[in-house]
């Protein structure tokens, strides 16, 4: 099978299962604090993930990595970890579900903008239309006036989804400099000690023992820990080493549909017809996203030559003789 659609296959599972863990995070919510879920969840990813990597695996961290492969993963561990998972729940508190997930899902159109400074990754024109029209349908979703509740989650959606965009180049980066050589196992294991430590510690001072009141919440926060931590950042890093920042990032948007179904079915959440609406436009302009046609370096390039070309041929010709003149 083509290792393209493999990837693809390999993230919209793992994405089912995080929109999955999205709806449970909501529901433990209600009795957990969300540091206290930040930081548990996180600590439970850091203890599966060195125990596969280090135990079962066997793996080790090379000695000769070099700065600017260190730099790349502890960039990836402090906006994944640090910045991302601990503000992502306080933004999941106070917003429905599906308000946070359509938020979010922008940061697909946000990491394909940041790809082309940094990864020298161009979009194609129906990319960029997509983009336009995916953000078209915000005005759309939001057509009355938000709370001051709802302003501040949304800020923190935002800041949320700027630090993994910057995370998704720096992996597609990653992956680029160390030509996949780099086991995934170690970058995302390192990437979350790194990341997480901090947290964790946090957590240990300031709120232990933690306040989860029965083995429901705990089970919540394990499988927050084990999948959409420790097995959802492998299986992101894997498909990075496949897909563009900005493809996966866009796929991942189908988080929205996953979730908005189990929202309504689980939570009971519903929407308004210009929810619908905003949300279809999106849908609309993540479809455009995938058609790779027209790329817009290659049209810029094309038209420098078309502009060049004539000139060239000018200077080219021969001179003609004197006899050729008179």
């Amino acid at each position: 099978m083509n290792k393209r659609i493999i990837a693809i296959l390999q993230a919209s599972g793992i994405l089912f299962l995080m929109s999955f863990g999205t709806i449970l995070t909501k529901m433990v919510l209600a009795d957990v604090p969300p540091f206290t879920f930040a930081w548990t969840s996180i600590g439970v990813g850091m203890i599966i993930m060195s125990i596969y990597t280090f135990l079962v695996r066997r793996e080790r961290v090379p000695k000769k990595l070099g700065k600017r492969i260190w730099w790349y993963i502890i960039v990836i561990g402090i906006c994944n970890f640090l910045i991302s998972r601990l503000i992502r729940p306080i933004a999941i508190e106070r917003l429905p579900v599906i308000t946070n997930t359509y938020v979010g899902n922008f940061i697909g159109f946000l990491t394909m903008a940041m790809s082309v400074f940094i990864l020298r990754e161009y979009p194609s024109i129906f990319q960029l239309l997509g983009a336009g029209i995916a953000i078209y349908g915000i005005t759309i979703y939001f057509d009355e006036p938000l709370q001051s509740g709802e302003f501040i989650g949304i800020m923190l959606i935002l800041i949320c989804i700027f630090a993994v965009a910057f995370t998704n180049n720096i992996a597609r980066k990653l992956a680029i400099v160390t030509e996949n050589k780099l086991s995934n196992n170690i970058i995302s294991t390192t990437a979350l000690l790194i990341g997480g430590v901090g947290v964790v510690i946090a957590g240990l001072i300031f709120d232990f023992p933690p306040k989860v009141p029965d083995l429901k919440s705990w089970g919540i926060i394990i499988y927050s820990g084990a999948i959409k931590t420790a097995l959802g950042l492998t299986v992101w890093n894997h498909v990075l080493r496949t897909l563009r920042s900005y493809e996966a990032s866009i796929l991942g948007a189908s988080t929205i549909i996953w979730t908005t179904l189990l929202a309504m079915t689980i939570l009971g959440e519903t929407l308004s017809i210009n929810q619908w609406l905003g949300m279809g436009t999106m849908v609309v302009g993540l479809l455009l996203v995938q058609v790779r046609r027209g790329r817009l370096d290659k049209i810029f390039k094309r038209k420098t030559r078309e502009l060049v070309t004539p000139e060239l041929k000018v200077i080219e010709e021969p001179t003609p003789s004197k006899q050729e003149v008179s």
